[in-house]
C-alpha cells in the first residue's frame, strides 16, 4: 500500500513492500527522481540491504551453526512492512521478524524506518532493536536508484557525480555505461566525503549520509538510472564467507540495545 506525504515543495509516496519509495518530485518540475522498478532493468527501487550486504555466490551462509539458503541484501527488499503512523511530516513503518524472514536469517528483531520531509529534502532514520536475542548480528546497507537521466532530453552520459572531498580524481566522477563495463559495481571505501551530488549542471540529487558508513558504492545494469549507495559493510569484502557471524563490519546488539542510521537526499 502506497503512503503519501506533501509539504509546499515536494512529494513523497513510500510503498509497504519494501518500505521503499515509489515515487519523489517537486511540484514546480516535471521530473520523477526517483527509479521506479521496471523489471526489464530492476524490480526493485530504493531496497533496505539487511542482514547482509551482497550474498555469498552459492547463496548459502552459516548462521547459529546451521545453514541457510539467502536471497541477495538480506530480507527487506521483499518484505511486507506495517504503516505505523503519519505525522505532519513524517511516515513511519515496521518489520518485524517473521516465518519468511527467519527461514534465511534466525534471529528476532525489530526494524523501524522514518521518511521525513523538510523543504525538498527527505531524512530516512533506521532503527533496528534487539528485545529477544542474546546477540543480534547484521550488516546494513542502503541502495538507493535514482533516474539518469532525470532531464528526458539528457542521456545518462550528460551526467555525473561530485564528490565533497577528493574520493575520486577532481572530486568528480562523470558516468558513463563504459565506466560500469569496467567496473560493475563501482565501490569506494572508507569515503572523505558525506555529501555526494549526482547532477547534470541543471537538475540535481543530492545526497549526504550519516557516520557509520564505511562504503560508497555506484551501479547501474546499464539502465536509465544509477544508485548511489552508502553501506556499513558488505560480504563482497569475503567472497568464501560462509559463517556469517564472523563477517567484518558487522554489527552486534545485545538483549535490549538498539542500533540507529541514516542518510537524507534533496532534489534540487
Amino acid at each position: 500500500m502506497i503512503h503519501q506525504l506533501e509539504n509546499e515543495e515536494v512529494v513523497l509516496a513510500v510503498d509497504t513492500k519494501a518500505c521503499e519509495i515509489a515515487s519523489f518530485h517537486r511540484k514546480d518540475k516535471d521530473i520523477e527522481y526517483m527509479w521506479d522498478g521496471d523489471p526489464t532493468y530492476w524490480s526493485n527501487r530504493n531496497p533496505i540491504l539487511f542482514p547482509h550486504v551482497s550474498s555469498p555466490r552459492n547463496k548459502i551462509l552459516n548462521f547459529k551453526g546451521e545453514d541457510h539458503r539467502v536471497n541477495n541484501h538480506g530480507v527487506c527488499r521483499h518484505a511486507e512492512f506495517r504503516f505505523l503512523e503519519k505525522g505532519t511530516d513524517y511516515l513511519l513503518f515496521e518489520l518485524e521478524d517473521n516465518e519468511e524472514t527467519y527461514a534465511q536469517y534466525p534471529y528476532h528483531f525489530r526494524m523501524e524506518v522514518r521518511y521525513t520531509l523538510k523543504d525538498s529534502q527527505v531524512s530516512v532514520e533506521y532503527k533496528i532493536f534487539n528485545e529477544r536475542e542474546e546477540r543480534l548480528v547484521f550488516g546494513f546497507g542502503l541502495h538507493p536508484a535514482f533516474n539518469c537521466p532525470l532531464d528526458k532530453e539528457k542521456s545518462f552520459s550528460d551526467y555525473r557525480v561530485e564528490f565533497e572531498c577528493e574520493d575520486v580524481e577532481g572530486s568528480v566522477l562523470p558516468l558513463s555505461y563504459e565506466l560500469f563495463e569496467q567496473y560493475p559495481t563501482y565501490v569506494i571505501h572508507d569515503p572523505k566525503s558525506r555529501r555526494f551530488t549526482l547532477t547534470d549542471g541543471e537538475n540535481s540529487v543530492i545526497l549526504e549520509t550519516e557516520e557509520g558508513f564505511h562504503i560508497f558504492a555506484l551501479w547501474t545494469p546499464k539502465a536509465p538510472f544509477v544508485c548511489l549507495e552508502p553501506w556499513v559493510n558488505t560480504l563482497d569484502d569475503e567472497p568464501e564467507i560462509r559463517v556469517f557471524e564472523n563477517a567484518k563490519g558487522n554489527i552486534v546488539l545485545n538483549r535490549g540495545e538498539e542500533y540507529r542510521i541514516g542518510y537524507r537526499f534533496a532534489i534540487v
